[in-house]
């Protein structure tokens, strides 16, 4: 199964692209705690806000959701959240 979290971050403070870096390095460190994969996908060139996706891979959606709600949760603590949007989809691989 594969498990989504899409998350739009506000960062009010921030008032240089270089400045938002630092935020987006201190997000991606979240999915190392978690072993997921993460990247910025959207409003790139915007100071204040950012929009982050964590990808996870595990058996269970039980544990999925779980940990998609910790990420959220380490995120709430730290930043503001706009919006976010999780998705637990399974995974289909046709193998020869």
């Amino acid at each position: 199964m594969l498990g989504i979290l899409i998350v739009e971050v506000y960062l009010p403070f921030v008032r240089s692209l270089k400045e938002k870096r630092k935020h987006i390095y201190r997000l991606r460190a979240i999915s190392r705690e978690f072993n997921a994969a993460f990247s910025e996908i959207e409003n790139h060139d915007k100071w204040q806000i950012a929009t982050v996706v964590y990808v996870l891979v595990g058996n269970g959606a039980r544990n999925l959701d779980s940990s998609l709600e910790r990420i959220l949760d380490r995120i709430d603590e730290r930043y503001e959240i706009l919006g976010s949007k999780k998705s637990i989809e399974p995974i289909a691989l046709d193998i020869l």
